[in-house]
């Protein structure tokens, strides 16, 4: 899996790097182009004088304007202009230097202010997300720095000195550009984790697993209450509906469901076809898990309530819905193989939960509840009792309480 998640991340980076290598094409391009101009206009040319033309510059120039135009319609040359910051930046910085050597009077001065547009080049390699492409550009400065100071004629002191600040300036940047994107793999993942968290927990529950840094891996016994709810008749129903029809009623249905059960902080274990399973009181110990149960099966039934009031309005045929909840002891944590995991609960609670949802057919009740979970909530709501019956794979049987005003 974090295999995965460093391809996807890889993948970001490598979208990022082609978004700023089109943003330094064009820099570069306005840059040279505004630098031209104020040349010519400040300077002017005399024909006779070849060597007043900044024809380094207009090479310069038109290699920029080439490669932003050919980068804007191709990946291939836009990862490649990549490169251009140590082989074509610094080259034409290098060989502008170098021909004003003949109009100067300060040769090492001008060497030494030559080392300012190199540090800025290097910081500006960091842009390429990639530590290696700001050591190539360190180098390759360091090696046209020396260059001019020698044959400006500096002195030994005055070169280490140079490559100094050029090495200091492209470790600095690899440090900077480390702990950026170190930051950014933090931010991915603690992203990837809030949104998978989501697919689970309330965004309450999702918040407090992240401050709280719980660890998840490891399955715990917990004691829950669970709750599965599923659609009655609905194969019937969607024998008359079409593929599309049927997706987007579920879409609905789930998506007001869910709802009742994040309102309640609780979680969503998995869908089940026309039906769902939730639990209460893990991951997250709630002390009030069993009241938090019926309180969402209450306002499902409510939301289905509207749904069919949406539903007849639109002369569709309402729905039915049979809630089942169960308290006991479950093994609760990430479940599957290295291919594939999820997060949920396992155990007999869980079964006795699910045989007492198909038993609302048997009893035509919306909401039952098992005899633990009506003991727990003991005066804090009106129950009635429905009958105590077997339930496959149980030997005790199972006394059924049903909300008293439903």
């Amino acid at each position: 899996m974090s295999a995965t998640k460093s391809e996807v991340f890889e993948r970001l980076l490598e979208v990022e790097r082609q978004r700023n290598v089109r943003f330094l094409n064009a820099i570069r391009f306005a840059g040279v182009s505004l630098f031209l101009v104020l040349r010519l206009a400040l300077h002017g040319y005399d024909p006779p004088d070849q060597r007043s033309f900044p024809w380094v510059l207009v090479g310069y120039w038109g290699i920029s304007g080439a490669l932003l135009a050919a980068a804007r319609r191709s990946g291939r040359v836009a990862r490649l202009s990549a490169l251009a910051v140590p082989f074509l930046d610094m080259p034409a910085v290098f060989l502008v230097q170098r021909l004003a050597f003949r109009f100067s009077t300060d040769l090492r001065s001008l060497a030494n202010f030559t080392l300012s547009f190199f540090v800025v080049l290097v910081m500006l390699s960091a842009f390429m997300l990639k530590a290696r492409q700001v050591i190539v550009a360190g180098c390759v400065a360091a090696g046209l720095q020396l260059w001019l100071q020698f044959e400006a004629g500096d002195k030994p002191i005055g070169k280490v000195a140079g490559v100094a600040v050029l090495g200091v300036a492209a470790t600095l940047t690899c440090f900077a550009l480390a702990r950026r994107i170190g930051m950014a793999h933090a931010l991915a993942d603690a992203i990837l984790q809030r949104e998978r968290l989501g697919r689970y927990f309330s965004p309450q529950v999702t918040a407090h697993i992240q401050e709280a840094g719980l660890g998840l891996a490891t399955g715990q016994q917990c004691e829950v209450t669970v709750l599965f709810a599923d659609l009655r008749q609905f194969t019937a129903l969607s024998e008359h509906l079409a593929p599309a029809e049927t997706v987007a009623l579920l879409n609905e249905f789930h998506a007001r469901m869910v709802a009742a059960v994040f309102e309640n902080h609780g979680t969503l274990d998995k869908f089940l076809g026309d039906g769902l399973m939730a639990y209460f009181g893990a991951p997250i110990a709630q002390a009030d898990h069993p009241l938090r149960a019926l309180r969402c099966a209450l306002a499902m039934q409510a939301a289905l309530a509207e749904l069919n009031t949406a539903r007849t309005a639109r002369n569709q045929p309402p729905l039915r819905m049979g809630v089942g909840v169960h308290t006991g002891t479950a093994i609760v944590g990430v479940i599957g193989t290295d291919a594939r995991r999820e997060f949920t609960a396992v155990g007999d609670t869980v079964n006795v939960a699910a045989r007492i949802e198909n038993l609302t057919r048997r009893y035509d009740e919306d909401i039952l509840l098992s005899g633990e979970t009506a003991r727990l909530l003991a005066d804090t709501v009106p129950l009635r009792v429905v009958e105590e019956t077997p339930v496959r794979g149980r030997s005790q049987a199972v006394r059924l309480f049903a909300p008293a005003h439903a």
